[in-house]
């Protein structure tokens, strides 16, 4: 079974930036390691179902521990 993950861009603010929605967790992997690439931020993913930080220990900039989860906002987007 394919989960569902969102990445998110953590800034050295504490603030956080939707990057992607992915579909299973290699993919996940995959796409986490092409930002963190491109970036010096953490990145981190979370699946969609279940609301759980996911780990995948990246090397650039990438969390090896999930990050604290404090309140969700809800941001629209045009």
């Amino acid at each position: 079974m394919n989960h569902v993950y969102d990445l998110f861009e953590k800034f050295p603010d504490g603030s956080s930036l939707w990057r992607a929605c992915v579909i299973g967790l290699e993919s996940t992997r995959l796409h986490m390691s092409d930002l963190a690439r491109h970036s010096s931020n953490q990145f981190y993913a979370m699946n969609v179902a279940s609301g759980k930080v996911v780990s995948l220990k990246l090397q650039q900039g990438a969390f090896n521990t999930p990050p604290k989860m404090g309140k969700r906002s809800r941001v629209a987007v045009a």
